[in-house]
């Protein structure tokens, strides 16, 4: 379930809204989740902005995380 609205910044993300379902699919260990929404969609998620986040996992600032696209780590689109 998703707790919080996220507009993605980046080609691999995934637009997701408040109160949405979505299922995730793998959890990476920069804070972000690879999910799919009922429309078959996909892309990367802000783990913050999920309502069940691992315990074990740390509370990461996903806002403060530098990351680049998953899709073209090389940066060419």
């Amino acid at each position: 379930m998703v707790k919080c609205t996220f507009v993605p910044t980046l080609p691999d993300e995934l637009s997701i809204t408040t109160g949405e379902r979505i299922l995730v699919l793998e959890q990476y260990d920069d804070g972000w989740d690879l999910c799919a929404n009922v429309r078959g969609e996909r892309g990367m998620v802000p783990r913050d902005c999920l309502e069940h986040a691992p315990i074990d996992q740390p509370d990461i600032a996903w806002r403060n995380v530098g990351r680049t696209s998953s899709l073209n780590p090389d940066g060419r689109y």
